[in-house]
């Protein structure tokens, strides 16, 4: 489980340095990656088993019933907006969006929150 969690924290910082170079897709990209990696890590940790999606709001829901509560909107709207930039901000051919600083650092602020919640 730690290569998950050390992956995760290098994925955070990654994120966090494209942001300050300007790349604000890539660290939107990299910031779902640190959540993404960080919460299977979890949910093996505690299962024993990976769960094979890319969604953060499954892998929330998952860790919440782990758990037995329910989680927070601000939390599902975070993994909710960094989903939502996964693939336009990695897939030029599949509806390539053009970030701006605002939603970088709403990327990051996201993953934060998100990698602080468990």
């Amino acid at each position: 489980m730690a290569k998950w969690f050390e992956k995760s924290e290098q994925e955070k910082q990654v994120a966090i340095l494209l942001m300050e170079k300007g790349y604000y897709p890539e660290a939107c990209f990299h910031s779902h990656m640190a959540v993404e990696l960080r919460f299977k890590g979890y949910i093996l940790q505690r299962t024993g088993s990976i769960l094979y999606t890319h969604s953060l709001k499954r892998l929330l829901q998952e860790i919440s019933k782990l758990h037995g509560v329910a989680m927070y909107d601000e939390l599902l709207d975070c993994a909710n907006y960094l989903s939502m930039l996964y693939t336009g901000s990695r897939y030029p051919e599949e509806s390539f969006i053009d970030l701006e600083r605002q939603e970088g650092e709403k990327c990051v602020k996201c993953m934060e929150k998100l990698l602080n919640s468990i």
